[in-house]
């Protein structure tokens, strides 16, 4: 080596000259005998590789590529190129034993680029080419007599046969990356062929090193092309920056990060120069910071919201996988958004280790860095934060819509008190279900396609009627009917809550005159099931209904569920009392006998308690319900107040309510409910049987 080095720079004058000529020279235009075809390409190829190597190596801080290839690359052809040229001892079984590893080696490393697309295929196929290149050395050095010619044929057939299989799934990513591969296939195998028929002396060795040279130089394009789209793109910022400073977004003012705006736009901009690496969108908050806008106010409470973006921003700076959203040189890699959210983009390519381990030991260094107390003036507080992730070009088709969807996910967490949550597409699904599903119910409330039926309420001794509940049925697209309690929060965000209850205010009044008309003094409940209701308006449309149907509001009874009473007292309060201006009764449903519904009891006047029955049947053993709802009857008849039982469904559960005192049921065990068009039937053949 030393003496080729000492020859080498003694022809320095014409070296380079004659290194180009001889790259593509044949036996022909041989060089002397005293510096041949092959140190020559030695030397092309160390003044290469070296140069190379240093370039990857200033890129290394991003983590784009790795030396390891390139490196191994350049020592196995070295060593081809030397055996070729001074080995005499082994040489064709440790020249096919370099050109083995020489193929492994072109086979692997420009494919990772995209490896993580094409998931198990990938790993599949590698695995056959290192276990098919093992068990090559391993015959090839260990089993004597062995033909090694039509053994290299034949692993290298089928090395060549997996490559295919790996250009037909890079057309589908990269159909420019499929194209260079597809040369450097041929270029290959052209190698194959060449050392072939240079160990069977039927080739000059110029032509085995001039392929493998080709080959060196197309995988380093492939393998390192990376690394040009990456320092074009720099180069193309800064002139970008130059020309354009009008891009430049202003700060987010209380804490100097960059806004969604600007961050959005930086974003956008490098995928554009580097979109086959995977990226993740995390953005998180201080889930407790609410309290100090109650203490501090919002103009001091952003004094500690910039100690906490400044703690951030300085664990960040110097993580080169994030994105940096600062067009200056101090870079910035956290951005503000909206409200008190936080984000950060995180190119999981920058590491071998699994997906979620990256991020999650993101996430985790994050809520390291923020100290365990910041302090303004004698007030202090213990930040914590909460992360929600969703990843780019599989959780929305926009950044926009990406960012949207890790904002979706942080909520999650929030709600379910977690300290990171990963977006999910089926919440996709589940959503734009919900959607469909509020339009249908809202298309079907306006168009009054809702079934009504009214259930009646008896005395249990004499089975006379002692009133009735008007009920609602929503069959949603011809499925299972769903009563109002598993519907009604549809309605509520749909906005037709007020609108489906005046329907069921006017169908009540339309059945009491019905009623009347038939000689039926009876009363028709209805129940409220939404806060949201406790409104003066509704008032107002049931004054206009009795004085338009000429009914005594005394008939109309309104239900109340506990929930309800107790979750809004003051307004349920207030509306109590303008109903009963009205003459119209009130009832409590799902009663619970809780200590505060008691109290509550004590300051409103109530007409009617409803209590569920329904469970009293499951089961000979459920003693502990049994006693709560006989207790609930003894109270409400030392209260004097009429109670109803509820999904009295069976002979069973009626014998049971019977038993304990219970006068008044409700249920299938009297009538699953009578639609109106059937109700004076109905009358009838109640009245035959039980007499009126």
């Amino acid at each position: 080596m030393i003496r080729f080095c000492r020859h080498f720079f003694s022809h320095s004058r014409f070296s380079l000259v004659y290194l180009l000529l001889s790259l593509f020279s044949c036996s022909a235009f041989s060089a002397p005998a005293t510096f041949s075809f092959v140190e020559f390409n030695i030397a092309f190829i160390l003044g290469l590789s070296l140069t190379l190597l240093v370039i990857i190596a200033l890129i290394t801080p991003n983590k784009l590529i790795t030396w390891r290839f390139p490196a191994s690359l350049t020592v196995n052809l070295l060593a081809i190129f030397y055996a070729v040229a001074y080995l005499t001892t082994n040489q064709i079984i440790i020249l096919m034993s370099l050109a083995m590893i020489f193929l492994c080696l072109l086979f692997y490393w420009p494919l990772l680029s995209y490896a993580k697309k094409e998931g198990k295929l990938f790993f599949i196929t590698h695995i056959v080419v290192g276990t098919c290149a093992v068990l090559y050395l391993g015959i090839l050095w260990f089993v004597p007599n062995i033909d090694a010619y039509t053994l290299w044929g034949a692993v290298s057939v089928l090395m060549m046969i997996l490559a295919t299989v790996h250009i037909q799934q890079a057309f589908v990513y990269d159909k420019g990356f499929a194209g260079r591969l597809i040369v450097q296939w041929l270029i290959t195998a052209y190698f194959i062929v060449t050392l072939y028929l240079w160990v069977n002396s039927k080739l000059n060795v110029n032509f085995l090193v001039i392929s493998a040279v080709a080959c060196y130089l197309i995988a380093m394009i492939n393998g390192c092309w990376l690394v040009v789209q990456v320092l074009s793109s720099k180069i193309e910022n800064k002139s970008n920056t130059v020309i354009t400073p009008t891009m430049a977004y202003p700060s987010d003012p209380a804490t100097n990060l960059p806004t969604y705006q600007q961050a959005l736009n930086n974003i956008e901009s490098t995928l554009k120069v580097s979109n086959d690496l995977r990226y993740v969108v995390i953005v998180f908050k201080p889930i407790n910071f609410q309290q100090v806008n109650s203490v501090l106010g919002h103009k001091n409470s952003d004094i500690l919201l910039l100690q906490l973006a400044y703690c951030l921003q300085k664990e960040a700076i110097s993580k080169m996988e994030l994105i940096n959203f600062n067009l200056a040189e101090t870079p910035i890699r956290i951005a503000r958004l909206q409200g008190l959210h936080f984000m950060v983009v995180l190119d999981v390519n920058a590491s071998h280790h699994p997906e979620r381990v990256i991020i999650d030991d993101l996430c985790q260094q994050f809520s390291k860095a923020v100290p365990d107390a910041l302090s303004f003036k004698s007030f202090s507080l213990n930040f914590e934060l909460a992360f929600g992730i969703a990843f780019v070009d599989e959780h929305g088709e926009s950044i926009a819509e990406v960012i949207s969807h890790a904002e979706d996910a942080l909520l999650e967490a929030e709600n379910n008190q977690q300290r990171l949550c990963y977006f999910d597409n089926e919440s996709v699904l589940y959503t734009e279900q919900h959607l469909r599903e509020m339009e249908s119910l809202k298309q079907d409330i306006v168009d009054e396609n809702l079934r009504w039926f009214l259930q009646p309420q008896v005395a249990l001794s004499t089975r006379k009627i002692t009133g009735f509940e008007l009920k609602v049925h929503w069959y949603k697209k011809n499925n299972s009917p769903l009563e109002l309690h598993q519907f009604v929060e549809t309605a509520e965000y749909s906005g037709e809550i007020y609108l489906l209850t005046k329907q069921m205010i006017k169908q009540a009044f339309q059945l009491l005159e019905s009623l009347n008309k038939l000689g039926e003094q009876q009363s028709i409940s209805i129940k409220l099931l939404s806060q949201y209701l406790l409104e003066p308006d509704l008032v107002s449309f049931i004054e206009k209904q009795i004085e338009g149907y000429g009914i005594s509001g005394g008939s109309l009874i309104i239900e109340l569920t506990e929930d309800i009473v107790l979750s809004a007292s003051h307004r349920a309060k207030m509306i109590i009392d303008q109903l009963r201006s009205l003459k119209i009764s009130i009832a409590i449903a799902d009663f619970s006998g809780s200590y505060e519904s008691l109290r509550y009891l004590r300051k409103v006047a109530i007409n009617q308690i409803k209590i569920d029955c329904s469970h009293l049947g499951e089961s000979s053993t459920n003693h502990a319900d049994k006693a709560i709802v006989n207790a609930l009857v003894n109270l409400t008849r030392t209260m004097k107040l009429p109670l109803i039982g509820t999904g009295i469904n069976n002979q069973a559960i009626e014998k049971i309510f019977s038993t304990m005192g219970g006068e008044y049921a409700q249920g299938a065990v009297i009538n699953n409910g009578v639609v109106p068009d059937e109700l004076e039937i109905w009358l009838n053949e109640w009245h035959q049987r039980y007499g009126r």
